[in-house]
């Protein structure tokens, strides 16, 4: 299969897989929020974000025992292969009981960090976090079988067997919140899924790596210490992504309320779940990135890299642009309710968005660039930049409520400052570098293009707005059908090259 059919299919699966992700956590969100209550879910909410924080104990090794599996892979190296896969699961399992332990402090300390929780539920989180914590170490040895899938570009197994743990949690999470069992009830939900995705991931690993051994496990110093180089500027990345993309729910619940956590998280809800579609490009096209990288094959490197910002940009303006367009009146359709989730609410949540879409829009040319460096080995430099846009993050976001009282504005405009200093100039600059490929003439034509459409777009969606108000499900999608018609021709004038026009036309003539 050519290289072509298999991004293709890859890229297909991976957008099917999260689409299905998108799909239920548009109808379940609502349900979820209205049956726990405001209070119950800015409670969950926190608790997710604080997993993902004590999942970044894991000092980068879960990111780097994936590329280090592409890596061998693509030198043939298959006893460094199985020996990386081997000592991945072993450095996890050692590190479970300093995770469980994190639990417990976490779950001690959580009412001094959170005050507005009602005293209620102090006890239940202090037993949560720890459960928590144990899941951490089945996610984690999950993802290592999910890697071993993504080195063979078998995506398709691997967003087949996140399907099956999409539908055992939420048949689970339905069922918890039906008996009423609430915060514990999700907790199991959650633990649920990821002993079946570890379960399917093995079975789907196993068919594809032949002669798979994960016992017994392996603690291998050698490979260790290549985990770990690599892995801790992967840390460094990944705890600023969290403190960048997350921490803004903690900071709200800490310097404003727990029922704040509510909105700003519906606001910021459809935008992390979007960005995972655009996270997926690069992840898709990082295996063939790592392996021409290795085969020093420049050329294809460099294709590989324009082709994917291709696809950001086509993808992120359709979305982001729309986020900020018509994002009140979808939060409206989606989770008005005067006694839980009234008006003042929705036009906060629709603020939030409108903010958070603003910055993801304004790095979509910058989203390769962790790419190269993640696969020219020199993660350093990304670890230090992220650390310094986490830093940024935070600082603004604290002095813009605190000083200037701009409560959940302030906090998403934390993010948009941040953004737009590192991943939008800083970043892109010395990946075109390490890339071989002009900066500015890069700028000039990726930027140009992009300011275009985006601009474009947002007028399209202003005037069909103009053109009649909605206020239900049905007249909302025909606006939305209807803006994303008309960019058909922005995508097909402005974002596709003329080669890439030439080539469909060709194409299509061949087929008539």
């Amino acid at each position: 299969m050519s290289n072509a059919r298999i991004i293709l299919r890859n890229l297909t699966a991976n957008w099917i897989g999260h689409g299905a992700n998108l799909v239920v956590m548009f109808f379940l969100s609502p349900y979820i929020v209205h049956t726990l209550g405001v209070t119950e879910f800015g409670i969950w909410q926190l608790l997710t974000v604080l997993t993902g924080y004590m999942g970044i104990l894991d000092l980068g090794v879960r990111a780097s025992t994936g590329r280090y599996i592409i890596l061998y892979l693509g030198k043939n190296q298959h006893e460094k292969v199985d020996e990386t896969i081997r000592t991945g699961l072993g450095f996890y399992t050692a590190l479970s009981s300093l995770i469980l332990i994190a639990g417990f402090i976490l779950g001690f300390f959580f009412p001094t960090i959170f005050p507005s929780v009602p005293v209620e539920y102090h006890s239940t989180v202090a037993v949560l976090l720890p459960v928590l914590a144990i899941n951490i170490w089945v996610s984690a040895l999950q993802s290592v079988l999910s890697s071993i899938l993504a080195a063979y570009d078998r995506f398709d197994l691997a967003r087949g067997a996140d399907l099956i743990m999409l539908a055992v949690r939420t048949a689970m999470t339905i069922a918890a919140l039906e008996m009423g069992t609430g915060l514990i009830g999700l907790t199991v939900a959650v633990i649920g899924c990821n002993l079946v995705g570890l379960a399917v991931n093995w079975i789907f690993s196993r068919k594809i790596h032949k002669g798979l051994k994960i016992w017994p496990l392996m603690l291998k110093k050698r490979r260790l210490k290549e985990l770990y180089n690599y892995g801790i500027g992967a840390f460094i990345v990944a705890a600023s992504a969290k403190i960048i993309g997350q921490t803004d729910l903690l900071l709200v619940g800490n310097l404003i309320s727990i029922n704040s956590v509510t909105v700003y998280s519906v606001g910021a809800m459809l935008i992390y779940y979007s960005d995972t579609f655009i996270k997926q490009i690069g992840r898709t096209f990082f295996p063939k990135l790592q392996k021409a990288v290795a085969q020093n094959n420049l050329k294809e490197a460099r294709s590989l890299l324009y082709r994917q910002v291709q696809l950001r940009l086509i993808l992120g303006t359709l979305m982001y642009v729309g986020y900020i367009s018509f994002g009140k009146t979808f939060i409206f359709l989606w989770m008005f309710d005067p006694a839980i989730f009234p008006m003042a609410s929705v036009v906060n949540a629709a603020k939030v968005m409108a903010i958070l879409s603003l910055a993801k829009l304004l790095i979509l040319m910058g989203t390769f660039s962790r790419s190269i460096f993640a696969a020219t080995g020199h993660i350093g430099f990304s670890a230090k930049m992220t650390g310094l846009e986490a830093l940024i993050n935070l600082t603004l976001s604290i002095s813009l409520v605190v000083f200037f009282n701009l409560d959940l504005i302030g906090i998403a405009a934390g993010t948009l400052g941040s953004h737009l200093l590192i991943q939008t100039i800083i970043l892109p600059y010395y990946a075109c570098k390490k890339a071989g490929i002009n900066w500015f003439h890069f700028i000039m034509n990726i930027g140009s293009k992009a300011l275009v459409s985006g601009t474009l777009f947002f007028l399209i969606c202003y005037s069909v707005q103009r053109g009649f108000e909605v206020r239900t499900w049905i007249g909302f999608f025909v606006q939305v059908t209807l803006a994303t018609t008309c960019f058909f021709p922005v995508i097909w004038l402005v974002l596709f090259s003329e080669d890439d026009r030439n080539r469909i036309k060709k194409k299509f003539a061949n087929k008539l």
